[in-house]
């Protein structure tokens, strides 16, 4: 459980500037791990971000920070990982009903042979649904959704010795290829880890790659290969969520990002 906050309004000067993107991963509620959403708490989040601020595709704010473009106050930009088949049925309609862009990077080996997810957290074990590809090509229709890549089989990227990474960043790319027609520049780092001989290797298949951080993109530090994102969870509540919009709890995801690094050693 997480300490409440007192925090002054969203709209109130003082708002730490630059482009929040947000990651999220399931929306259903039924799962039993943090970053699964209940359906009612997205949307009004949704609702909350396209009332306050402006939302953005991924591509118009990497565009932005190429340029060294400062962002508007409240700009966000909505990215989400792996691929479950509850996009489609429960993030997709929000989307289409606020008019919001986002960015599904995918892991295509659990699509292209339509294996669940197993989600394992300590004791705790799911299994999620991916999409499939004849719904990855409807929402690309739609214009408001674009794919990017998430490695072929999820694994730890550090760990992973030079030709199994160059497998795992160029089969996506082909698979995207061969079903959609389509030619994915974006790439999400598993779990957000990496390290400098895996973003080098990253650079030459894809034009941008996000990790975490917790806090804002801003033209001043820009790395395209270390694009930072604001992971949102169940746990958040409402008060952390808008903190989290802010940039204010960037100290929490680092913690986060090293302990995953811990154990990932």
């Amino acid at each position: 459980m997480k300490f409440p906050l007192m925090l002054p309004d969203f709209a109130k000067p003082g708002t730490t500037n630059g482009y929040a993107f947000l990651i999220y991963h399931s929306v259903a509620g039924d799962l039993n791990f943090e970053l699964d959403l209940p359906v009612a708490l997205f949307r009004r989040q949704m609702e909350f971000l396209a009332r306050v601020g402006c939302v953005i595709s991924y591509d118009k704010a990497v565009t932005a920070l190429h340029s060294k473009n400062a962002p508007l106050q409240n700009t966000f930009v909505l990215t989400f990982d792996d691929g479950f088949a509850n996009f489609y049925k429960n993030v997709f309609p929000v989307l289409k009903e606020f008019q919001i862009p986002a960015t599904l990077f995918v892991t295509t080996g659990f699509v292209e042979d339509g294996i669940a997810y197993s989600i394992q957290r300590h004791r705790d074990h799911a299994e999620a649904k991916p999409v499939t590809w004849e719904i990855l090509g409807e929402m690309v229709q739609s214009k408001l959704v674009t794919l990017g890549a998430h490695t072929h089989t999820h694994p730890n990227l550090a760990g992973q010795p030079q030709d199994q990474v160059i497998e795992e960043l160029a089969k996506p790319q082909a698979l995207f290829r061969e079903r959609l027609g389509l030619e994915v520049r974006h790439f999400a780092y598993p779990k957000a880890l990496w390290n400098p001989a895996v973003e080098k290797l990253v650079a030459e298949y894809y034009a941008t790659a996000v990790i975490s951080g917790g806090r804002k993109a801003t033209p001043e530090y820009f790395n395209p290969y270390r694009i930072p994102r604001i992971p949102i969870r169940r746990s958040d509540g409402w008060l952390f969520f808008r903190a989290k919009t802010r940039g204010w709890l960037a100290g929490e995801e680092a913690l986060y990002v090293r302990l995953r690094k811990l154990h990932a050693a």
